[in-house]
């Protein structure tokens, strides 16, 4: 009788732990279903303004075609979604600073921007160059970084402590050191999208729109010229005239290999064309089991164009 008492609690008990951690679980899933409705939302804001700016785009390349043949073409500008208020003329008129950094913070800074969403697209040199270019800054517990609706021209990487976000006075996460946010505010042209408060005393490094679009163009510009160089380098690209060229400069996408690494397989779909800017490639043709190494200037997937 007393062992079945026993059993009775234990029962009990582990019921009640389970109709806790059930509790803890629907607590959990209303948050982050909070937090989908709030991605949600930020994807179809996004989506009107990649819209808006891609039907931009469109009129402008429209309007190019329909200009004299002899009138020199306008190179790409930036990377950014948002129109930049900087003219090329104008970029030598903008200095970029570099700041110190320890070992330690230059590689917290380079994984924090590789891990985003937003910026691990960038070029590896434009991410070096806007770690270089962020500035320190620090807060104390309590302080607001980021206010919901304000206007935002800044992004900031979280190296010490912890901050809270917060959208409509509900939390929606804590982030800790080595996150990125306030991208968006760099991005596009729109108002902070929550609040962010600092939990702990913070320590930041931060850089704004306008040295970010610097940044953007800059790069966007000398790669857009050695691009187009390394295009007029391959003898089978000689022939093609420099708007041809420079709008092939304009798709080129630079993507890397590590030793060993396949990029085409036998028997695959082909969708992608590739010139080899640097390194070496081996070439295995199992039809007639002959191998050849492609280097600089060379290139493969040349069917892939042809469907």
């Amino acid at each position: 009788m007393r062992k079945d008492a026993g059993t009775l609690r234990d029962l009990q008990l582990a019921l009640q732990l389970k109709i806790e951690e059930l509790r803890q679980r629907d607590a959990l899933i209303d948050e982050l279903e909070l937090e989908l409705d709030t991605k949600d939302d930020l994807i179809r804001q996004l989506q009107v303004e990649l819209d808006r700016h891609r039907s931009a785009s469109q009129h402008a390349a429209s309007s190019a075609d329909a200009a004299s043949t002899g009138e020199s073409r306008t190179k790409r500008q930036a990377i950014s979604a948002e129109p930049t208020a900087l003219d090329p003329s104008q970029l030598t008129d903008v200095t970029l600073t570099s700041y110190c950094k320890t070992k330690e913070s230059r590689e917290l800074i380079q994984r924090a921007l590789m891990d985003n969403d937003f910026m691990k697209h960038l070029e590896h040199g434009q991410i070096l160059t806007i770690m270089d270019c962020m500035y320190p800054t620090s807060l104390a517990k309590g302080c607001c970084v980021i206010q919901e609706g304000d206007d935002g021209s800044t992004v900031y990487v979280l190296e010490e402590g912890q901050v809270e976000v917060t959208k409509q006075g509900k939390k929606l996460c804590s982030i800790g050191p080595g996150k990125v946010f306030g991208e968006l505010a760099i991005l596009y042209n729109c108002t902070r999208t929550a609040t962010v408060t600092a939990l702990t005393d913070i320590k930041l490094w931060a850089i704004d729109r306008q040295g970010f679009q610097t940044i953007m163009m800059r790069t966007g510009l000398i790669k857009h010229s050695q691009y187009t160089d390394f295009l007029r380098s391959v003898p089978s690209f000689q022939s093609l005239p420099e708007d041809v060229l420079s709008k092939l400069a304009d798709v080129l996408e630079e993507t890397h290999y590590t030793d060993g690494d396949y990029i085409i397989r036998q028997g695959a779909t082909g969708d992608t064309f590739f010139i080899i800017s640097e390194g070496q490639v081996r070439n295995d043709d199992n039809s007639d089991k002959q191998v050849k190494t492609l280097t600089k200037g060379d290139w493969f997937g040349e069917q892939a164009l042809k469907g």
